[in-house]
């Protein structure tokens, strides 16, 4: 019995070409494209969140001191908004307030995003004694919400 080795070209096997190739790089390309930015902004919103946190927990231990000695503390210090400088997002600062004469009477805590990182909706968040909330580059509702 004779056998045939055929011409070299298999029929059963089958790969992918090149152009199928270029169609799935494209579309994959296409959907981190429209995907990236909105995660982006979720993670964004969640440094923010670190912020407020770290804000009012730092409040909350003003207004204890204030409750014992009468006066907040003075505002040589700064404070990380996460466990470790490392994992923080955020630096905060106490100054005293607008329009206030001294810290004892009123203080503002500001969080600062750390160098490298960016958030172009919302630059520094502020929270102060008389309760009131700001930040800058963005509406109120993007910062505290």
């Amino acid at each position: 019995m004779k056998r045939h080795h055929g011409s070299g070209h298999e029929t059963g096997a089958r790969g992918f070409t090149l152009i199928e190739l270029m169609i799935v790089a494209a579309v994959i390309a296409i959907l981190a494209a429209i995907a990236y930015p909105s995660y982006m902004d979720a993670v964004r919103r969640g440094w923010r969140a670190e912020a407020r946190t770290a804000l009012m927990q730092e409040m909350q231990q003003q207004e204890r001191f204030y409750t014992q000695v009468s006066s907040y503390k003075t505002p040589v210090f700064k404070a990380e908004s996460g466990d470790t400088p490392a994992d923080s997002k955020y630096t905060l600062e106490a100054s005293r307030c607008e329009g206030s004469a001294a810290i004892k009477n009123c203080v503002m805590l500001t969080a600062r995003l750390k160098a490298g990182f960016s958030d172009p909706q919302v630059g520094d968040i502020w929270l102060n004694s008389r309760g009131e909330k700001s930040c800058s580059g963005g509406a109120l509702d993007r910062c505290w919400k």
